[in-house]
């Protein structure tokens, strides 16, 4: 993909690279390994995955490459550049979403807020933004790439590989017996971040909740990477609007898991 079909979005320590066909998230670069390319994702991976209950309270899945119609725009103004993308009517629906992302003066995260319109009383029960898949394998040391969840007492999968996560599929992310009653947050996933890393760079991706509402957050194989997933959980109305009442931050830091951990924890203080 080149510099001319995508939008350009750069924080105190990032770059990120939006399509601007599809709004999909490409690439991420940290000033700190600039050879380093965090993001694994074509403009055939979604910018937004929703899940609604059909009529028979089925599960069913849509996603932004099923909106009749995507604008993508990067505006600037004194509060910082914020690249803007829009889905409308998606799967041909009265149903709408905006992601708006953001970097501020100063500020080494990106940060990034969904707004869902509802025209069509679709029960929605989760929203999945943003789409973060990664390569397996950086630019670093062979081996030293690991991943952290917050589950349990915390699992840090090193040199991780496809068969050591679950696949990235539409039960994932389900609230259904199958998942047990206390995979999310809050719950054992006991903080709301998760981080990526290898002896050069890593990727930080977290929640900035004061409520503590409901999200499922772990890591996913999603072919041919790992994805980072969160999916915000409930209270999406029938009708009507609704803004995610906290902001998912994005960016890169440098160190192993305790400096990620570092990080929530300054939030968190």
């Amino acid at each position: 993909m080149t510099p001319e079909s995508t939008v350009l979005l750069e924080t105190a320590q990032d770059e990120l690279r939006f399509s601007a066909r599809t709004g999909t998230l490409v690439s991420l670069v940290s000033r700190s390994a600039p050879d380093q390319e965090f993001i694994l994702a074509g403009e055939e991976t979604p910018a937004l995955v929703l899940q609604y209950l059909d009529e028979e309270r089925r599960f069913r899945t849509l996603d932004s490459t099923q909106a009749a119609a995507i604008h993508v725009e990067r505006n600037e103004s004194a509060d910082g550049v914020a690249v803007i993308l829009r889905f409308r009517g998606l799967a041909g629906m009265d149903l709408d979403a905006e992601v708006r992302v953001a970097a501020r003066p100063g500020d080494r995260l990106s940060r990034w807020t969904c707004r869902i319109r509802n025209g069509c009383g679709l029960r929605i029960v989760d929203v999945q933004v943003p789409l973060v898949v990664c390569p397996y394998r950086l630019a670093g040391t062979p081996g030293t790439e690991a991943v952290l969840w917050p589950f349990n007492a915390g699992l840090l999968y090193q040199a991780p590989k496809p068969q050591d996560l679950a696949p990235d599929s539409p039960e994932v992310w389900q609230m259904i017996p199958e998942n047990g009653d206390q995979t999310h947050y809050p719950g054992l996933v006991f903080a709301q971040f998760l981080a990526y890393y290898n002896d050069r760079a890593g990727l930080f991706l977290g929640c900035e909740d004061t409520a503590g509402r409901i999200k499922r957050l772990r890591p996913v194989h999603r072919e041919p990477g790992v994805r980072l997933g969160v999916a915000h959980v409930g209270d999406w109305p029938r009708r009507g609007e609704r803004l995610l009442e906290y902001e998912v931050v994005l960016g890169s830091f440098v160190g192993d898991w305790y400096a990620a951990a570092g990080l929530y924890r300054d939030w968190s203080l």
